[in-house]
């Protein structure tokens, strides 16, 4: 006689929020039909144009965006309002460029070194990472080998890993949720918003 699972399984929306890879997706669109502006990425947005406007900022800097028209637009009255800065991209990577408010390529993250080392071995240990990452403390090899393996996306055991899914260019982030679990529906109330986790 089979044991009943102590696990409720449910399906969830989950919220995931995209920043920067967001707007990137945005300006990518915008620019295929030409020109366009701050306040055109936030009207597909529900951000403050100051956010925005420090990514473009960014963007301009590391020679990826560049300024090509500034219109300057007038009140009834006569009075020059803020003119209104028109860009276009120079460069258009596919991922959305992770970039210091100056504009530099700042160092990779953690993650980024593991599943750059990850893809590079496609058949590891923890030990072989740990290795191959020396600015990762070991503990955060090992929760997001943890992590990858509890997904499927690498599989074995510590001593012996291997890549299953190489699921692309980006590392594979670990999300953390909150979210309310009505035990009586077995069903979520409200929509989670998801965050990133540190491994």
């Amino acid at each position: 006689m089979s044991g009943r699972s102590i696990l409720d399984i449910v399906q969830i929306s989950i919220a995931v929020p995209r920043g920067e890879a967001g707007y990137w997706s945005i300006i990518r669109d915008l620019d295929l039909g030409g020109p366009w502006t701050v306040r055109q990425i936030c009207d597909r947005t529900n951000v403050k144009t100051q956010a925005v406007g420090r990514f473009v900022r960014k963007l301009r800097l590391a020679g990826i965006a560049q300024v090509v028209e500034q219109k300057t637009a007038t009140h009834g009255g006569g009075a020059n309002l803020p003119a209104t800065v028109v860009y276009r991209l120079v460069k258009r990577p596919l991922v959305a460029p992770r970039l210091t408010p100056d504009g530099e390529t700042p160092p990779e993250t953690a993650i980024e070194q593991v599943w750059r080392a990850i893809k590079m071995a496609k058949v590891f240990s923890l030990a072989d990472m740990a290795e191959d990452c020396p600015d990762v403390p070991r503990r955060t090899v090992e929760a997001y080998l943890y992590a990858l393996s509890t997904a499927g996306v690498v599989a074995g055991s510590p001593g012996r890993y291997r890549l299953v899914h190489n699921l692309g260019l980006q590392a594979p982030k670990i999300l953390a949720t909150k979210m309310v679990f009505d035990p009586n529906s077995k069903t979520v109330i409200g929509r989670p918003v998801a965050s990133e986790a540190k491994p």
